[in-house]
């Protein structure tokens, strides 16, 4: 059974905030699949951000969610298989 319109609305547009996250690691050499994943954590943190922000009254949880997801490219970037190397056992 298919999602009621709202729903596959919804999830058109999730999909379309998550290309912008998950275009940078993509063109740096990750795999698109990687990409994504950092990307839909990014706009599930977000969105859990604005909503707890709104029930604290306050920016300061946007803004601690902003700090750690300053690090979150880097990391990935990073912690990627080098190419030259064996994969581990």
């Amino acid at each position: 059974m298919a999602p009621p319109h709202p729903a596959r609305s919804a999830a058109a547009v999730f999909a379309r905030r998550q290309e912008a996250p998950a275009a940078l690691p993509l063109r740096q050499g990750l795999p698109e699949e990687r990409s994504k994943r950092p990307a839909a954590f990014i706009i599930a943190a977000l969105e859990g951000a604005v909503i707890t922000c709104r029930v604290e009254q306050s920016t300061a949880p946007m803004e601690a969610t902003a700090a750690e997801i300053h690090d979150l490219p880097a990391h990935a970037l990073h912690s990627r298989p080098d190419p030259d190397q064996a994969p581990r056992p």
